[in-house]
C-alpha cells in the first residue's frame, strides 16, 4: 500500500529509490540499537550452522553494530572486509538517496572485472580465516 501511494507519488523509479534508501537506514538503525551479540532478529549463517565454519560475511553484523558505535578497530576485528564493504555501501546507499530526491548523481558502473574479483576475495578471504593457522587468526569473525 504504501509502495503503490509512494510509486504514484513520486514516479515507480523516484519511489524504488526511496523505498531501497529508507530500507536501508531502517537496517542500520536495527543494528545499531540491537547487539548481534545478544540476539535479536538476526538470521543464523548457514554456513557456521551447518559447517562450524566462517562464510566471507560472518561478522558483519556485530561489526557494523561495533562501527554505529565508533568502533572502528572492532568493527575490523569482526570481518576486514568491511573496510572495503561499507564504502561501497555508502556510495550505493547516496546514490538510492538522489534517485530518491529526483537528482542525477555519478553512474554506478561496475567494471567487466570487479564481479570475479570479488568472488575470487571472498573465495581466499574464507578460506584463509578458516585455516587453522595462528598467523590467520585474525580474520576470523570473533
Amino acid at each position: 500500500m504504501l509502495a503503490n501511494a509512494l510509486s504514484h507519488r513520486l514516479g515507480p523509479e523516484r519511489a524504488a529509490s526511496a523505498s531501497l534508501a529508507a530500507g536501508a537506514l531502517v537496517g542500520c538503525a536495527v543494528i545499531a540499537a540491537v547487539d548481534p551479540e545478544r540476539g535479536g532478529p538476526y538470521p543464523v549463517c548457514p554456513t557456521r550452522a551447518l559447517l562450524e565454519l566462517d562464510c566471507p560475511v560472518c561478522g558483519t553484523l556485530r561489526g557494523l553494530h561495533a562501527l554505529s558505535r565508533g568502533h572502528v578497530a572492532a568493527a575490523v576485528s569482526h570481518n576486514v572486509l568491511l573496510l572495503v564493504a561499507v564504502p561501497i555501501g555508502v556510495a550505493v546507499w547516496l546514490r538510492w538517496v538522489m534517485g530518491a530526491l529526483g537528482r542525477s548523481g555519478p553512474v554506478l558502473v561496475t567494471p567487466s572485472w570487479a564481479i570475479p574479483t570479488v568472488i575470487a576475495v571472498a573465495a581466499v578471504f574464507t578460506v584463509a580465516r578458516n585455516v587453522p593457522v595462528p598467523a590467520l587468526s585474525w580474520l576470523g569473525s570473533t
